[in-house]
């Protein structure tokens, strides 16, 4: 299977949609993230595509990450998407909160030694972590596809979700993922999730979610810029919770 053959489809569809709709065509391209060289294009340090289908194919532990919207005035393609500051310096890292949280979160979810999670010192290494998020077998789909510099309400990322509802079940069933992160939006991921691709997802606790079916979990966080609660409280309230889950089921993650 070509994903980004099929992530282009979805995409056409989605611009199709948007008109019929009388919103902006201009849609943010997201899924299956580049795993091939790195390079600054003139404004931003990007990936270019890859051997990441193949990855996927091979991954014995799947990651989708579900994020709100892109907060920018143009849309680009996120696939290529490095979390490192815009430099022509390629070993700069982020500064943002953003990228940190986020590839601390994967990690941690994604690195189970022995069916144990890791606790926040032994996975709070900058370096690994960026090196880990860069490499991993992951994709990021965005739930509201039209850019924009203002942070949405939930309210009206409600409305794109149900208005693109058959085209973002798509996608996410696309890629046949085994872990769903879903940061931000207060819970109005998990309740899509559940409503409209795993019919059968049933909470395990706080954070965690579960379809017994397709053997598929998902995980609420926060947004990754939250800043009311510390980087080391939001993540080890969620893998404290993960790792509760883990021995709960010892057969997860599934066999392909």
């Amino acid at each position: 299977m070509s994903y980004h053959k099929e992530e282009e489809r979805l995409f056409s569809s989605w611009a199709e949609r948007a008109k019929k709709l009388h919103e902006s065509d201009d849609i943010t391209k997201d899924g299956l993230l580049y795993r091939g060289e790195m390079w600054f294009d003139g404004f931003n340090q990007v990936r270019r595509p890859g051997d990441e289908e193949q990855q996927w194919e091979d991954a014995s532990l799947r990651m989708l990450v579900l994020t709100k919207e892109l907060n920018e005035d143009d849309g680009w393609d996120i696939r290529g998407e490095s979390g490192r500051v815009p430099s022509p310096r390629l070993t700069c890292r982020t500064a943002q909160r953003f990228f940190p949280n986020l590839e601390l979160w994967v990690y941690g979810l994604m690195n189970i030694p022995d069916r144990k999670v890791m606790s926040f010192s032994r996975a709070d290494n900058q370096t690994r972590l960026q090196g880990f998020y860069e490499n991993a077998p992951i994709a990021r789909v965005n739930i509201k596809k039209h850019p924009d510099h203002r942070a949405v309400s939930n309210l009206v990322l409600q409305k794109y979700m149900y208005n693109y509802a058959d085209l973002l079940t798509k996608q996410i069933s696309l890629y046949n993922a085994d872990i769903i992160l879903c940061v931000g939006g207060q819970g109005i991921m998990v309740k899509f999730l559940g409503e409209y691709v795993y019919k059968d997802l049933e909470q395990f606790n706080e954070h965690v979610w579960f379809s017994p079916s397709t053997g598929v979990v998902v995980v609420k966080q926060y947004h990754p810029n939250y800043n009311v609660y510390g980087r080391k409280e939001m993540y080890s309230a969620m893998i404290d919770d993960y790792q509760a889950f883990l021995k709960a089921n010892p057969s997860f993650p599934r066999q392909r």
